[in-house]
């Protein structure tokens, strides 16, 4: 068993953060089905970090997976985001839903959102995988991929609700859970937080 300290100081900054963004956009929000108006700078942040989280859900779980050796995985994970790929274009291109700052008489492909589908897709993953101890903090981290999408006013509820829904399903439909004894965690503790990470070898 290998556990990796995460340094207390680090670990409340980077949650004040999060927490700090989420309460304020939460608080002082404005109506998100509203068209046009400007995007400010703090929502210019958010969907910076949404953006990234995207990706890193999915390659995160690519890196471990492959780290592990877990071959397997690495084809369910493929196939699971190769298809939420697949089907939210498929719908955009078909559904033609306006966004909320859509210019009008243009056509629409906001319906389902790609950058929320993407990331339930990777924590989806993350978690029939390799189980709830780690898929939790990710389900949490692709939440936040879709509120940034409502905040950045790309995309209202109904689309961030479709793509959590396509990129779960498959999820859910190509990945098995991980049988040789190998479990991720993350275990708060006084002193800050432990990662662990047990294998077989």
């Amino acid at each position: 068993m290998e556990s990796v300290i995460i340094n207390k100081k680090e670990k409340k900054m980077g949650i004040t953060k999060i927490l700090a963004i989420g309460l304020f956009s939460i608080v002082f929000s404005q109506n998100v089905f509203a068209r046009g108006g400007p995007v400010s700078i703090d929502q210019q942040q958010m969907e910076a970090i949404g953006s990234v989280l995207q990706f890193a859900i999915p390659l995160s779980a690519l890196a471990y997976s492959s780290y592990i050796k877990d071959w397997e995985g690495n084809w369910q994970l493929a196939k699971s985001v190769g298809s939420t790929f697949a089907t939210t274009e498929l719908l955009k291109y078909t559904v033609h839903a306006d966004r909320p700052t859509q210019p009008d008489g243009s056509v629409g492909t906001s319906f389902p959102s790609g950058h929320t589908s993407l990331a339930f897709s990777g924590a989806g993953y993350w978690q029939n995988r390799y189980g709830w101890a780690i898929g939790a903090p990710m389900y949490a981290a692709a939440s936040f991929v879709g509120y940034s999408r409502i905040k950045a006013k790309a995309h209202n509820w109904a689309d961030v609700i479709g793509g959590a829904v396509v990129g779960t399903a498959f999820s859910y439909i190509f990945t098995n859970e991980y049988k040789d004894g190998t479990t991720v965690s993350v275990e708060p503790t006084d002193g800050g937080a432990y990662l662990h990470f047990n294998t077989q070898f």
